[in-house]
């Protein structure tokens, strides 16, 4: 299979246009209003809530089930004197989240450490072996966070251990019947919006968006302990968590994102300023997508090549010397990171063309493939084909690795029909991890195979465009850009918004980058000239000479002190 396997059709769509009604009375623009309702906004209130959040809004953490008895159990540490673990993840919303609890509950006087599994050897959660280090270190409490909601058997181990156990997490709960949707919970305090019978009014917090809560919740019980008001100090761990999670920016994410963007520009942590700096990230310009794709990416390096105690100790750390040397580490890791990328998506493009074009899902494995990675490369593949894709490393007698797909397929699910061949797995409608024994590899091939058969149909196989507004060239402004940032910050639930401009000139490209992979535009029309710049290009076939049409989004550039504003080019067509 060669570039048959590519994505065959694009779907472009032009969103539906607001009534000359919408937001009567406010000044905005024809092109703001058209963003505002492209977000969902139906009126005045929910506009000024949308432009403004307001921190207040935030809900009542006591309104999580087990947030009450989580307090109670942790203020018996405090009484009791004992020491408590933190048990996290290797990844930023891991880290983040490992990190909001540690410095709190060290404020309260409680003496606490934390544990990172390490992904190679490891892999995702709680475990046997760490549960009996812990212990024997003398901890009595285990919170969890970003992890723990499907540790059934693990909990039960730790009770036998003496240990007590409290699970923060935000992924989704275990069914044990899909029939009667029966909820399989570990026997302990759970603390989970997404457990049935917790009624708290927002279902989408990342881990460290729940971490936050039981800060808040902490900091409303322990007012002589904690002085209330400087938990917002936190929030530039929650930003990080939560952009980099990629949970939707709505809601209450929204407003922690928020207000977490405004505290990393002025944050007290050495680490994330020197990590900024070996970014080249000016943090008094951040954004979703610098998070996302400068600072998320370092922090993610070192548990994805080695441990993440790198990654937590920038965090946490406040000696400059040492935050400067994690920094310079995180940044060549980073890079180490990106080669290793690039040389496993090859060898997988080459096994994906080794498969019928006809299977509506890849399943893929390699023995020199990380599984540090592989979800990276599964991302990677899922967005070039348009299908559900698993990617995993071949580790002898199991394989584990990761899985993402598109929305028309529901993986969670279709690993839940399929978890009589899994040792493990967890996560989202959209993103899993798995474990599979090496010999029922084709088995889960087989049945997600038939699985996605029969619920995928061909025309779901289409990358969809959902266009915001159509545009001049004259829109590529600094109006237009200013008030983009005031939608920031961007995400799942809250795009960033996509322009398309048609019938317009093509005046110069070149392709540029290391592999000569992504493509310099310079475009025109008769209101304007816009450069532009289309990362990972692959329309080899275009005919330049034509008029094109353009489907971007709006950027700013910065070169010698002079700001610019360009098109980041995401489809490119020949005009009809």
């Amino acid at each position: 299979m060669s570039k048959q396997g590519l994505i065959q059709k694009e779907k472009w769509t032009l969103k539906d246009k607001f009534s000359k009604s919408y937001l009567k009375g406010l000044d905005f623009s024809d092109l703001e209003k058209q963003l505002l309702f492209t977000r969902g906004i139906q009126d005045v209130k929910e506009a000024e809530e949308f432009l403004s959040p307001k921190y207040e809004s935030l809900h009542d953490p006591f309104l999580l089930k087990g947030v009450k008895e989580a307090v109670e159990r942790i203020k018996k540490a405090v009484q009791d004197k004992e020491k408590a673990v933190i048990y996290g993840d290797y990844d930023v919303d891991g880290i983040t989240a490992t990190a909001i609890l540690y410095e709190t509950l060290g404020q309260l006087g409680i003496e606490t450490d934390y544990y990172i599994p390490k992904r190679n050897v490891e892999g995702y959660g709680l475990n046997k072996d760490a549960l009996d280090e812990i212990a024997k270190k003398g901890a009595k409490l285990v919170i969890t966070v970003d992890c723990g909601v499907t540790a059934v058997d693990e909990v039960e181990y730790a009770k036998k251990l003496g240990l007590d156990i409290i699970v923060t997490d935000h992924h989704a709960t275990q069914i044990k019947h899909q029939k009667n949707n029966e909820e399989i919970l570990p026997d302990t305090i759970v603390v989970n919006p997404k457990q049935k019978a917790c009624n708290y009014p927002y279902k989408e917090l990342s881990g460290s968006g729940i971490a936050f809560k039981m800060a808040q919740a902490l900091y409303k019980e322990f007012p002589e302990k904690l002085t209330g008001g400087q938990e917002k100090w936190l929030l530039d761990l929650v930003a990080l968590g939560t952009i980099c999670d990629v949970v939707p920016l709505t809601g209450e994410n929204r407003i922690l994102a928020h207000f977490g963007l405004k505290v990393i520009q002025k944050t007290k942590r050495i680490g994330i300023k020197l990590l900024a700096e070996v970014s080249r990230t000016q943090l008094s310009e951040i954004d979703s997508y610098k998070i996302g794709f400068q600072l998320g990416p370092r922090l993610n390096a070192a548990g994805r090549l080695e441990t993440a105690e790198k990654s937590i100790q920038i965090l946490l750390t406040k000696d400059e010397n040492e935050a400067r040397m994690l920094a310079l580490e995180l940044n060549k890791l980073n890079m180490d990171r990106q080669d290793l990328t690039q040389r496993i998506l090859k060898e997988a493009i080459l096994e994906v063309e080794k498969k019928s074009e006809k299977a509506k899902i890849y399943l893929l494995k390699g023995e020199n493939w990380p599984s540090g990675v592989v979800g990276i490369v599964a991302s990677k593949l899922a967005e070039r084909y348009f299908k559900p894709v698993i990617v995993c490393e071949d580790k002898g007698d199991e394989c584990q690795g990761s899985a993402r797909s598109p929305k028309c397929f529901n993986i969670i699910e279709a690993l839940e029909k399929s978890s009589e061949f899994l040792v493990r797995y967890g996560g989202h409608s959209r993103a899993a991890g798995i474990t599979v024994k090496k010999e029922h590899f084709v088995l889960l091939e087989n049945k997600l195979l038939e699985l996605s058969d029969s619920q995928i149909q061909e025309e779901d196989l289409v990358s969809e465009y959902k266009i915001d507004s159509e545009s001049h060239l004259s829109s590529v402004s600094a109006d237009t850009y200013d008030f983009l940032k005031k939608l920031e910050p961007f995400g799942m639930g809250n795009p960033m918004p996509v322009f398309i401009s048609t019938g317009i000139k093509v005046d110069s490209f070149k392709k540029v980058g290391k592999e000569f992979e992504h493509l310099k535009l310079v475009f025109s029309d008769t209101k304007a000239k816009v450069n532009g710049i289309y990362f990972s290009f692959t329309g080899d076939g275009l005919d330049f000479t034509k008029n094109v049409d353009v489907l971007y989004q709006v950027t700013e550039n910065e070169w010698g002190g002079r700001k610019s504003y360009e098109m980041r080019c995401i489809g490119l067509r020949e005009s009809a």
